[in-house]
């Protein structure tokens, strides 16, 4: 696979991100990991299916217990949930109310999160790469504009952004941080779509951009640490090295160690510390495009951010041109994500052959 080209594995890590992250999303945060897969579903994931859409069907559901007005858990008296951002959405998270946190999403539909690196995509490709104030603008006018998106569940970290917008805040004072929620897998999904945008581009550059662009929606220098190793591993599966090397040499730059493949498939909340481990763990196992992305979606826990990052990887490493048509066309949006592709494609990478050094 070396002599795919750069635009073909970028092409092949937004793919790769979309589809992993529709694939998790009906058993995103199961934190009984498989055995709660098939508890509800009756068989592991093969494909893409339905999220659990009936009030009651998955009380264990932690957005009836978080705040719909700042980060965390907390009353469900406030407005940003439904008013302000996640329109009509509020009664998904009512007390008691036992609904999966993306009840309202069709079968092959994006999390808010996948709509985040579509957002982050579209942005690029008619703006002259990353800008700040032009991405954070794009970002207040979609979340802010109803119907923009289906998803019923929202992040601490849009919570508090929204909040502080509401309270009269400047925008470039609106990203925030609670110090449990907002240090999160999540914070590496914007990033990760800057990253490939710099392909072409010194890493040096392409990496400086990257975490300004988690300073967009948050204010996390610990996301913005783990930039760093996404940056390195990312530019070396875009240079032909495959995701499992990178992971291994990522492991033991960090860890002091290579991982253990013969280990469980780890179930693990957001924190990025973590989840970032988790997400090596699964590089590092499973080699096949289809093989990864199954498995972190029948992993439970929280899959769906790390299957935005970890597709990311696994996608540069097989292209466009190795995801199978079927996981492609499966996607609620499919039509929408190829022109998106190709246009980000064309309009950052281009004619460009190879990474940038």
């Amino acid at each position: 696979m070396s002599d795919l080209s750069l635009g073909d594995r970028v092409a092949g890590a937004l793919w790769g991100m979309l589809i992993a992250d529709a694939l998790a999303m009906p058993t995103h945060w199961f934190y009984g990991g498989a055995r709660q897969v098939l508890k509800y579903y009756g068989k592991p994931i093969s494909g893409y299916i339905s999220p659990l859409s009936e009030k009651g069907s998955f009380p264990d559901s932690i957005m009836a217990l978080s705040s719909t007005s700042s980060a965390g858990r907390g009353s469900s008296d406030g407005d940003i949930i439904g008013s302000v951002i996640n329109h009509g959405k509020k009664a998904y998270w009512t007390r008691g109310s036992g609904y999966h946190y993306h009840c309202t999403l069709k079968r092959g539909e994006n999390t808010l999160e996948g709509e985040m690196a579509r957002l982050t995509m579209r942005s690029m490709s008619t703006q002259d790469g990353f800008d700040y104030d032009g991405l954070q603008a794009t970002y207040v006018e979609f979340m802010t504009r109803p119907g923009s998106h289906n998803d019923a569940y929202a992040s601490s970290y849009h919570r508090m952004f929204f909040a502080n917008r509401a309270a009269g805040r400047p925008l470039r004072e609106c990203p925030d941080n609670d110090n449990h929620n907002v240090d999160a897998i999540d914070g590496l999904v914007i990033p990760a779509v800057v990253l490939l945008g710099g392909a072409a581009q010194p890493e040096s550059l392409a990496r400086q951009a990257a975490q300004e662009s988690v300073r967009v929606t948050r204010d996390s220098p610990k996301v913005e640490s783990f930039v760093n190793e996404l940056s390195t591993m990312l530019r070396s599966v875009l240079r032909g090295q495959t995701a499992a090397e990178a992971a291994q040499a990522t492991a033991v730059r960090v860890l002091g160690t290579p991982l253990d493949t013969g280990k469980e498939d780890p179930v693990v909340a957001c924190y990025i510390d973590q989840n970032f481990v988790s997400l090596l763990h699964l590089l590092s196992k499973y080699h096949s495009f289809t093989d990864l992305v199954l498995a972190n979606a029948n992993s439970g826990g929280e899959n769906v951010h790390r299957g935005l990052v970890l597709g990311a990887l696994i996608g540069a490493q097989v292209g466009a041109s190795g995801i199978p048509r079927e996981l492609k066309e499966g996607l609620h949006h499919s039509q929408a994500i190829e022109a998106e592709v190709l246009a980000f494609v064309a309009a950052r990478i281009g004619d460009h052959g190879k990474c940038a050094e």
